[in-house]
């Protein structure tokens, strides 16, 4: 961390790339460094390729870090998004996520790659199924997080759900979190037949256990709750809108509440800090507006 902003003017694009690499493989949330990646790509944004502009984002949305020169850096890589936004699809959706994990939502940009061109353009390429479920999320984001955009929107045929089952992450480390300990909890208090393990919620997000309770704070076999509060707040990729959905959902079950409880193991977590990675903040928030109630473990 000291020795990095002496040197940074020196680095070539390549090696603050792998520093970066290395800062969100090991969530190492230290300001000096995040800071320093953010000077560098304020001074050479322009003159970068986008996928290597990706890289450099990249750590600032893991570590849920808005740099300290974001209100000159964020408009910046704006104008670079627009002017090199359809020659790498893939490496602007990964930028605009980032973004939009910070909660910055850049409307130019988003006229773009939800723009008939943008996603014409998408469909004949190899990773045509990933930047559709980046955008399916990003369109998401929208619904919840910025209601005052009024441009282009995601079309419906094009939505899928960003994940289908639980992250890749979470398996491999399964063995190491407490969701199982958790699991056999909530088996001797409630019984299996009261929560959900490991369902996916629209727009994609896996929860580790959906539960509902009344009222009185009871915790309600799935038998005893209607059958439309169990359904996905969005059934198909042309449904209606998530907030049309639920708010249909909250008016016709005033008398339950979904709680999603979420078991947050040390991987969920910037490094010896109690900050959420960006993906995993972005998650809880949408699924607060969505209407659940998160309980953290």
């Amino acid at each position: 961390a000291d020795w990095l902003p002496r040197k940074a003017e020196n680095l070539t694009p390549y090696t603050m790339a792998l520093i970066a690499k290395y800062v969100a493989r090991h969530r190492l949330r230290e300001p000096r460094l995040l800071d320093t990646i953010a000077n560098f790509l304020l001074k050479r944004g322009e003159q970068l390729d986008s996928k290597v502009i990706q890289k450099l984002v990249f750590p600032f949305s893991r570590m849920n870090y808005r740099p300290s020169n974001h209100g000159e850096l964020f408009p910046k890589l704006e104008a670079i998004l627009e002017q090199k936004a359809g020659s790498s699809p893939l490496a602007t959706v990964n930028i605009l996520m980032s973004m939009f994990q910070l909660s910055h939502f850049p409307q130019t940009v988003l006229h773009q790659v939800f723009s008939p061109a943008f996603i014409t353009n998408v469909m004949s390429t190899p990773y045509a199924l990933i930047v559709r479920r980046y955008l399916s999320l990003l369109d998401a984001a929208v619904e919840l997080e910025f209601q005052e955009y009024s441009g282009p929107r995601l079309d419906p045929r094009y939505r899928v759900l960003m994940f289908e089952h639980a992250l890749t992450a979470d398996e491999a480390n399964r063995k190491y979190s407490y969701k199982g300990l958790v699991a056999e909890a909530l088996r001797q208090l409630v019984g299996v037949e009261c929560y959900r393990q490991d369902e996916v919620l629209p727009p994609g997000y896996c929860t580790d256990f959906l539960l509902w309770i009344n009222r009185s704070g009871t915790v309600l076999p799935l038998s005893r709750v209607p059958a439309a509060s169990k359904a996905p707040l969005a059934t198909s990729p042309a449904a209606l809108s998530l907030r049309s959905s639920v708010l249909a959902l909250t008016s016709d079950l005033q008398d339950f509440a979904p709680v999603v409880l979420s078991v947050n193991d040390k991987w969920h977590y910037c490094q010896n800090s109690d900050i959420l990675v960006g993906s995993r903040a972005m998650r809880d928030r949408h699924l607060r507006l969505l209407g659940y109630c998160l309980v953290q473990v």
